[in-house]
C-alpha cells in the first residue's frame, strides 16, 4: 500500500467523466512521519473529468481514523468525510498550488497519496475531546483516571502569589 497505488493515469482516457475508488488503511500513514494517524480505514471516490486542455478531479472521502482524546488521551475511532475539488493542467509544474496541479508538457499520470493525506489531515477536528462532541455518532466516555490524575496536578500547579507577576500585572494595568 505504497504512495505509487493511488496514481491515476489519465493519457488514455477519454474526453469525459471517469471514476477510480481508494482504500486507505493504516499504511497509508506510514508514508507520512508528521502525521498523527496510525489506523484508518477510509473510502475515497475520484471523480475526474477530462476535458481538451485540462481535467477537474473531485475527491470524496468517507471513513474513520484513529484519535487521541486531547483531555484524557483515550484513543477512539473519529468519523471524517469530505469534498475536495483539484484542477490538473499542462504548463509549468513551479505554478502548481492547493487547488491547481500543474504537471509537465507529456506527463499522463499524477500520484494523488499527498493530496489525500493533505485532505484527511485537513478534515480532522482541531479539538479533539469526543465526549463532549454531541455532532459524533458515537459513545465515548472520558478515562476517570486519567482526568483525576490531570486535575490533581493542575491544582498543584496553580501558581502561588508571585512578587514578579505582580510587577507585571502593574505593567499592563498602568498602560490602560
Amino acid at each position: 500500500m505504497g504512495k505509487s497505488q493511488y496514481k491515476i493515469q489519465f493519457g488514455g482516457l477519454s474526453m469525459g467523466e471517469h471514476q477510480f475508488e481508494f482504500e486507505i488503511k493504516n499504511k497509508f500513514f506510514e508514508q507520512f512521519s508528521e502525521s498523527e494517524i496510525t489506523e484508518a480505514d477510509i473510502q475515497v471516490k475520484a471523480k475526474l473529468v477530462k476535458q481538451n486542455t485540462l481535467m477537474h478531479i473531485m475527491f470524496t472521502f468517507d471513513g474513520t481514523v484513529k484519535l487521541s482524546c486531547d483531555r484524557c488521551l483515550i484513543d477512539y475511532n473519529c468519523p471524517i468525510s469530505g469534498q475536495e475539488k483539484l484542477v490538473i493542467k499542462h504548463g509549468n509544474p513551479e505554478e502548481s498550488n492547493d487547488e491547481i496541479l500543474v504537471l509537465k508538457e507529456g506527463v499522463d499520470e499524477a500520484n494523488f497519496a499527498q493530496y489525500l493525506f493533505e485532505y484527511i489531515e485537513l478534515s480532522i477536528p482541531s479539538r479533539k475531546v469526543p465526549c463532549e462532541d454531541e455532532d459524533l455518532d458515537i459513545d465515548v466516555e472520558c478515562d476517570e483516571e486519567t482526568l483525576a490524575k490531570y486535575n490533581e496536578l493542575k491544582i498543584e500547579e496553580e501558581p502561588s502569589e508571585n512578587p514578579e507577576w505582580d510587577k507585571l500585572k502593574n505593567i499592563k494595568f498602568n498602560n490602560n
